[in-house]
């Protein structure tokens, strides 16, 4: 687990300009999409399948890179062992009973317990991944936040806008003089 603030996006801090004129590092860098990258060789073949599903997917979105390659393989080894203990569940059931020196118990299932700990690592990645609503609302709204960003500090200007100057913020009217002591503009 990573300790501290999370590094501001390059593209925020060459908007925000550099008063201090100390040299910044660059925390960002741009890799292409994982679109047409093969899952890793070292993933068991059920995990592959859904590599094939998945990755196709956030291909599509464009959210995941070419080094987020090893955390979605894990995140598709997970959702494999995630639906094979779910199988062993519907077989098993979620409780069993043993015998003891006081009765007969019934007992929560370890295959529940090991079920519980995968849909918790499937949750924080699906979250990583803009896999469920609220992220995928969450990463969508930064990516919008960094392409407005550069739009409005140096980005390019489609040229259409610049002819008719849309995306330019409109002057403000002109201020007539008032007393500064009547703010309001109210004549007494």
């Amino acid at each position: 687990m990573v300790r501290g603030r999370k590094p501001t996006p390059d593209a925020l801090n060459e908007a925000r300009g550099n008063p201090g004129k100390r040299a910044r590092r660059k925390v960002e860098t741009e890799l292409p999409v994982i679109g047409g990258v093969s899952a890793p060789a070292h993933m068991r073949a059920k995990g592959k399948k859904f590599w094939l599903e998945v990755a196709g997917y956030l291909a599509d979105t464009r959210i995941v890179r070419v080094s987020d390659r090893n955390a979605l393989a894990r995140y598709c080894e997970t959702l494999a062992d995630y639906v094979n203990v779910t199988k062993e569940l519907d077989g098993q059931g979620h409780v069993y009973w043993s015998e003891s020196n006081h009765g007969k118990l019934q007992r929560i299932s370890p295959w529940f317990m090991v079920q519980e700990r995968l849909v918790k690592r499937l949750q924080d990645l699906e979250d990583r991944f803009g896999l469920t609503p609220a992220s995928r609302q969450q990463i969508m709204a930064r990516m919008a936040a960094g392409s407005q960003t550069q739009m409005a500090f140096g980005g390019a200007q489609p040229a259409a806008d610049q002819q008719t100057g849309a995306g330019q913020p409109e002057a403000p009217p002109a201020a007539e003089a008032l007393n500064p002591v009547d703010f309001f503009g109210t004549v007494h």
